[in-house]
């Protein structure tokens, strides 16, 4: 049996539902908020979007390499017999608008509400802002 500060038996409480703890209502919040990268979205970002992780492209077989030491390596290993032009590897990063992932497996969520931006600097300067562009809005001319 559990004893309080008094020495005396403390009650169980089994009627007494437990309170949640900030901890924990923040570790929900988090899991249903946050994107674990599953499905098909995500698998496409964990192999690098449409470009891949690898920076480089050979143009004889089109292997990735990440670097143009690396590129250097594969051509020795498979094309050793045609000379080695550095210029001629396609840049896959730049080719594909030098972004190779969509980021989905970063948090998501809700927008925090005014009540919650109020209670920072941070927050009410972002509302600033936000009045301010509606306010850019209303006084365009058509």
């Amino acid at each position: 049996a559990k004893v309080d500060g008094d020495g005396r038996r403390a009650m169980a409480g089994k009627a007494k539902p437990k309170k949640h703890t900030a901890k924990e209502l923040a570790s929900k919040a988090a899991a249903a908020l946050t994107n674990k990268g599953g499905g098909k979205t995500g698998k496409a970002d964990r192999l690098g979007g449409a470009a891949g992780h690898a920076k480089f492209k050979c143009p004889v077989c089109a292997q990735g390499a990440p670097s143009e030491k690396t590129a250097v390596a594969h051509w020795d290993s498979k094309h050793a017999k045609l000379p080695f032009v550095f210029a001629d590897w396609t840049d896959a990063h730049a080719a594909s608008g030098g972004v190779t992932t969509q980021g989905a497996a970063v948090k998501g969520g809700k927008e925090k509400t005014v009540h919650e931006l109020q209670k920072t600097a941070a927050g009410r300067a972002e509302l600033a802002r936000r009045q301010a562009e509606k306010e850019r809005i209303a006084n365009l001319q058509f």
